[in-house]
C-alpha cells in the first residue's frame, strides 16, 4: 500500500481494517513454504548430527554464539520497524526459510554448478571462480523465492518498503547463521589444534563482526527492495515492476559475486590484519547499497507512519506537535529521551519511552482495527502518563 492509496482511502473514507496472519492453509504458497521449511529441517539437523558427537563443545557454543549474534541484528531491525508491521512468526518463518529451505536446495546447488564448471572449463577455474559464479546463482534466487512465498502468504502485511525490507535481511540473517554454524562446526572438526573453542571465536571474528554487516543479509535486502517495489507500485506498468525486481536481483548478485571472487587477494598475504582490509574494501559496495535501500524504505515508512497519524489519531492532545516532527524517525526520538533523561533524570526518560511506545501502539491499533474500544486503553495511557510527565519537564521539548 503506498502512499497514493493512503491518500485516496483517506478521501473516501474508506480505510482496510484488519490484516491477513501467517497462518494460512487455504493458500497454497503457505504449504509450500511449511514444506520447504520442515524438508530443510530435517536436511541441517543430518548434516550437524556428525559435528555434534565429534566436537559437541563447538557445536553447542557456536549455536549460543550465533543466536546471541543473530538476536543482535533481530533488535535492531524492530528498532527500525516503528509500526511493528510483523508479528515474531513473520521473523521466525523469514528466518527459517534462509537458514533451512534456501540452505538445503544451495548446497547441493552449488557442487552442480561448480562441477559443471569444472567439466565445461578447468578444476583450477572453479577452485577460483567456482564460489563467485554457484554462490550468487543458487543463494540469491533462493533466498528471495522464500520473500515472495511469504508476500503471497500474509498480502497485506506488507504495506512499506520496509515491511518486504525487514523479511528479507532476516531472510538473509537465516541463511549467514547457518553457514557461518557450519563453517564453524567444519572448522572445528579440521582445527590443528585439540581445542573446540578457538573455532568458534575466529568464526565469530572473520565471518560474523569483519564480514557480517556486508554478508547474505545485505544482499537479500537489495533483492527485496525490488520485490517491496514491484508490490508497492500496482498503478505502474507490469514490464516496469518486473524491471525493477530484476535490476535489484541483478545488483545484489553482483555485490555476491564480487564478495566470492579472488579480485584484490593477490594484492594482501594471509595475515588477519590484511584479510580484514580486504573483506572491508569488497564489502564497502555491498553496504553502501544496503544502506540506501533501508535510507528510503525508513522515509518511505516514517511518511507512512505520518499518514496514519493524522488519518487515525488527529487530536493533538494525544500527538503534540513537536511528537509528531519526531514520530517517524527513531534517531530523533531516541535523542529527545536521551536529552529528557540528562536534563530531567530518569523518571522522565522512562516515562516518555513509555509515552512513545503507547502512541506508536494506538496508531498500529487503529490502522488494525479502526478507534474504539480497542484503541481506549492506549488512549487512556497516554493521558495518563503525560500528567505524569509534564510536571517533571519544565520545558516544552
Amino acid at each position: 500500500m503506498n502512499l497514493l492509496h493512503v491518500a485516496k482511502q483517506q478521501d473516501k473514507g474508506d480505510w482496510p481494517i484488519g490484516t491477513d496472519s501467517f497462518f494460512q492453509p487455504h493458500r497454497a504458497a503457505f504449504w509450500v513454504l511449511a514444506a520447504l521449511i520442515v524438508n530443510g529441517l530435517f536436511y541441517t539437523v543430518n548434516m550437524f548430527s556428525m559435528g555434534f558427537r565429534v566436537v559437541p563443545i563447538t557445536a553447542l557454543l557456536g549455536i549460543l554464539v550465533w543466536a546471541i549474534y543473530t538476536l543482535v541484528f533481530l533488535l535492531v531491525f524492530r528498532a527500525l520497524d516503528l509500526l511493528e508491521q510483523h508479528p515474531p512468526e513473520a521473523f521466525a518463518l523469514a528466518f527459517a526459510w534462509g537458514g533451512l529451505g534456501a540452505v538445503y536446495f544451495a548446497a547441493p546447488a552449488n557442487i552442480a554448478i561448480q562441477s559443471l564448471c569444472a567439466k565445461l572449463v578447468s578444476p583450477d577455474f572453479v577452485a577460483a571462480w567456482g564460489p563467485a559464479i554457484a554462490g550468487p546463482i543458487t543463494e540469491e534466487f533462493l533466498k528471495l523465492a522464500g520473500v515472495v512465498l511469504l508476500v503471497l502468504v500474509a498480502r497485506n502485511q506488507f504495506q512499506t518498503y520496509l515491511s518486504v525490507l525487514i523479511v528479507g535481511a532476516m531472510t538473509g540473517l537465516g541463511f549467514q547463521v547457518v553457514e557461518n554454524l557450519t563453517y564453524t562446526v567444519n572448522a572445528s572438526m579440521r582445527f590443528p589444534l585439540e581445542n573446540q573453542v578457538y573455532p568458534v571465536l575466529i568464526n565469530l571474528l572473520t565471518r560474523g563482526l569483519l564480514s557480517g554487516l556486508w554478508s547474505h543479509a545485505a544482499y537479500t535486502t537489495i533483492a527485496s527492495f525490488g520485490v517491496a517495489w514491484f508490490v508497492l507500485h500496482p498503478e505502474r506498468s507490469m514490464v516496469l515492476r518486473i524491471a525493477c525486481a530484476l535490476l535489484c536481483f541483478a545488483l545484489a548478485w553482483a555485490m555476491h559475486f564480487i564478495w566470492n571472487s579472488p579480485w584484490l587477494e593477490d594484492l594482501f598475504d594471509g595475515g588477519y590484519g590484511d584479510m580484514a582490509i580486504l573483506l572491508f574494501i569488497k564489502g564497502i559496495p555491498a553496504m553502501a547499497a544496503a544502506w540506501l535501500f533501508w535510507r528510503e524504505a525508513a522515509r518511505e515508512n516514517g511518511a507512512y507512519l505520518h499518514a496514519l497519524a493524522a488519518y487515525f489519531v488527529p487530536e493533538r492532545e494525544l500527538i503534540r506537535d513537536d511528537e509528531w516532527l519526531r514520530l517517524g524517525s527513531p534517531l530523533l526520538r531516541y535523542n529527545v529521551r536521551r536529552h529528557i533523561g540528562w536534563t530531567f533524570g530518569l523518571r522522565a526518560r522512562r516515562l516518555k519511552t513509555q509515552l512513545q511506545r503507547e502512541q506508536l501502539r494506538l496508531i498500529r491499533k487503529a490502522m488494525t482495527y479502526g478507534r474504539g474500544a480497542q484503541t481506549l486503553r492506549h488512549e487512556v495511557a497516554i493521558r495518563r502518563i503525560r500528567a505524569e510527565l509534564d510536571p517533571l519537564v519544565a520545558v516544552q521539548l
